[in-house]
């Protein structure tokens, strides 16, 4: 697989499978024309790919395929309590993109998926359907569109930006959050800021970026991103998650983190700050150590209510760390644990 600049090429994909169905659909059609060296492939289903048993994920990592289907299941989803909700009432994520050409150590799509490969559903108008009927039933919604996939990667090739803008523009009551670790902001320089939407970078120490974080992009690239929307007037979240054991100086690298944070940004411009330290489903952690050897996968966790993530004497020494080093130098009514 070829990522450049934290992104795809047109060798990115061996093959692309789609769906019959998606034929239909002028997307399918737009993404091909800028793939046009993988193998293309017809399907009646793609859980004939995505789901099918005794793949091995790991491998797949090294060669990806693509896949493009029509969504006829669920479009809206109730957040995890997993996720940061910013305590809103109405929380909810979509995944019209699911799984990610970055490879951090931690992710949880590596052991909930049975595949690696990128499964993209062209049907994104009923997306908006659904968001629509909800709005009105609801009133207000919070919902994240990147959970599943750090989508900002196949702007290139999908170009959904452009239409969830437009949705937030004419729905003033639905907030959308965009999480991402690329430095792929310069689209979003096209547009004027909205105060519904938002965009969430992922950061770490550098240590955890090189370490654990495979083919992402620098702290101090992505920074200088954070950067860039903030003086242009857009609405950005930082998440400093997974906090992660990475030794006894762990504190102290994640101090030295933080001052660099400081150092690069204009804090008070952030709209928000999210904390939370590694926790992962533990069917889901049990398959990810099937496939992936990383020493993530192996600290001794313990489980509770189906969770696996450090003891609680850690996790709680951890989080109150690094929250009261943020507090010296932002607002704590803006930090958000989970």
């Amino acid at each position: 697989m070829k990522i450049s600049n934290q992104n795809y090429t047109s060798e990115t994909f061996s093959h692309i499978y789609i769906e019959k169905e998606a034929l239909n659909y002028s997307l399918t059609n737009e993404i091909t024309s800028k793939l046009n060296k993988s193998k293309i492939v017809y399907i009646d289903n793609y859980n004939e790919i995505f789901s099918r048993k005794n793949q091995n994920p790991f491998l797949q990592k090294l060669s990806l395929s693509l896949i493009l289907a029509v969504n006829k299941g669920d479009f809206i989803y109730k957040g995890s309590p997993l996720c940061h909700d910013f305590e809103q009432q109405n929380f909810y994520y979509t995944n019209f993109i699911v799984n990610c050409l970055f490879d951090c150590d931690y992710c949880y799509l590596k052991g909930m998926n049975f595949s690696s490969h990128i499964l993209f559903f062209v049907n994104l108008s009923d997306y908006f359907h659904e968001l629509s009927r909800l709005l009105s039933e609801e009133g207000k919604l919070y919902l994240s569109i990147s959970y599943d996939s750090d989508i900002l990667l196949f702007e290139g090739i999908y170009p959904f930006l452009k239409e969830w803008i437009a949705f937030a523009k004419a729905n003033p009551l639905i907030t959308i959050e965009i999480r991402t670790k690329t430095t792929n902001y310069k689209k979003f320089l096209n547009y004027s800021p909205l105060e519904n939407l938002i965009i969430t970078w992922s950061i770490s120490p550098q240590e955890v970026i090189a370490k654990y974080e495979k083919n992402t992009p620098s702290l101090e690239r992505r920074l200088m991103a954070i950067s860039q929307l903030l003086q242009k007037g857009w609405k950005v979240n930082l998440a400093l998650d997974p906090i992660l054991y990475i030794g006894e100086d762990w504190g102290e690298k994640y101090k030295a983190f933080i001052n660099l944070i400081s150092q690069n940004i204009n804090l008070k411009k952030i709209n928000a700050i999210t904390l939370g330290v590694f926790r992962m489903p533990s069917d889901y952690l049990k398959r990810f150590k099937k496939f992936f050897k990383s020493p993530i996968a192996f600290f001794p966790y313990q489980t509770a209510n189906g969770v696996s993530t450090y003891p609680e004497e850690l996790k709680s020494k951890m989080i109150e760390f690094v929250s009261s080093e943020l507090e010296k130098i932002y607002d704590k009514r803006n930090i958000y644990i989970v």
